[in-house]
């Protein structure tokens, strides 16, 4: 797991520090495979930012491949949070974050 995994990973084990030990042992992949999404998701982020969500392939624009990722990725991981939310039974998802500025600027 890298650094910027890890502070995530510590991260949403802080959101969910409530909750029973014995659901935090059943999620704990879980919640390692939402860390790494997120991370994952802000390089993407990043990578659209500087480079642009189309680009131009034989005069024709199509959506970039890391914006089509992005897209996938992202509602795997929302779903994901869904779904720790649910099991964890809390009430309140994620705080907005850059990511989910940008998002919001979208439309999505």
């Amino acid at each position: 797991m890298n650094e910027k995994t890890k502070i995530e990973y510590e991260r949403l084990l802080e959101l969910f520090k409530d909750v029973d030990e014995a659901k935090q042992k059943l999620v704990d992949e879980l919640l390692k495979k939402a860390a790494f999404l997120k991370t994952q998701l802000d390089s993407l982020e990043e990578e659209i930012r500087k480079f642009g969500c189309m680009k131009v392939v034989g005069g024709k624009y199509i959506l970039s491949p890391a914006y089509k990722t992005f897209l996938t990725s992202l509602g795997i991981y929302q779903n994901l949070i869904k779904s720790l939310n649910s099991i964890m039974g809390k009430n309140t998802i994620d705080e907005d974050d850059e990511f989910d500025n940008f998002m919001k600027t979208l439309g999505g």
